[in-house]
């Protein structure tokens, strides 16, 4: 009987203690923690009497002092700068970090690199109309990761249906990974506008067409920006060559060709020319 009145005893610290747990970690949390504290309890005191009250102690102190808190995980935040340098570096010509630092010594060795490859000139500034591009397309490059990232975590998916969304002109949120009401708007618009259910969820089939259609969409616009870059370069005004002097050779006249002239002495003509008989007209 005294055996039985300590175990109640000790069973009614147990709900004690787990209703200070509840206020500290949750529903989930406060399950695990009790159900393994009255195993315990019911375990020591049929086995371990002598050691009943220090073991429950113990085990409820490890379970508090091990709690943890998940930290949200907060994205670096893009900016025009950094922009640049990822476009940069996508295209080769940048190889360092992505830190917004675009008047460092290797983000300008890279934009002269890249003004030389493309035509554009041979200084380390960027032409507004070129800096406007590169902004363009480090903003695609950031929207390619995100369609070809690895993982099937709703994190993960849920980007690259936020990043698949605004490619299309769906989607106009901050791309977190989070499918909230804007995201579920966008996604029953999308379907709407393409001839399937506007629910605001998508299945595995529509999920891939989406993504994989946006994908094809995004490449061939960073194509484009890229073939606007080079086409910068063409649209210089051609480089003035020096002039120089042309010798024209002087005309020849053409001489014509005329038979030679024989020049016959005075008296010798004479000889030739025949005489003229007088006119008599007795004489017929």
């Amino acid at each position: 009987m005294k055996r039985i009145k300590n175990l109640s005893i000790i069973l009614s610290g147990v709900f004690l203690t787990g209703n200070i747990a509840y206020a500290d970690f949750g529903d989930a949390v406060v399950g695990g923690i009790v159900g393994g504290a009255v195993g315990s309890v019911i375990t020591n005191e049929v086995y371990h009497s002598n050691q009943r009250t220090h073991s429950t102690t113990g085990h409820t102190t490890h379970r508090s002092s091990s709690k943890k808190y998940k930290k949200r995980y907060v994205a670096p935040k893009m900016t025009d700068e950094k922009r640049i340098q990822k476009a940069l570096s996508s295209l080769g010509f940048y190889h360092g970090k992505i830190d917004g630092e675009v008047n460092s010594y290797e983000t300008r060795s890279a934009i002269k690199e890249m003004n030389t490859a493309y035509g554009i000139g041979q200084s380390a500034s960027l032409k507004p109309e070129t800096k406007d591009t590169l902004i363009y397309l480090g903003t695609l490059f950031d929207f390619d990761r995100y369609l070809i990232a690895r993982g099937n975590d709703s994190r993960t998916k849920g980007r690259k249906i936020q990043t698949a969304l605004k490619i299309y002109g769906y989607y106009h949120g901050t791309i977190d990974g989070v499918v909230g009401r804007g995201t579920r708007s966008a996604i029953a618009q999308y379907k709407n506008e393409n001839g399937m259910s506007p629910t605001g969820s998508l299945d595995f089939e529509e999920e891939y067409q989406l993504i994989s259609g946006a994908k094809e969409k995004n490449d061939r616009n960073i194509d484009d920006a890229i073939n606007s870059l080079k086409a910068s370069g063409t649209t210089q005004k051609p480089v003035q060559q020096p002039e120089t002097n042309v010798i024209i050779p002087p005309q020849q006249t053409e001489v014509q060709e005329t038979q030679p002239v024989m020049l016959v002495p005075a008296e010798e003509s004479k000889k030739n020319i025949p005489e003229t008989v007088p006119y008599n007209p007795n004489n017929k």
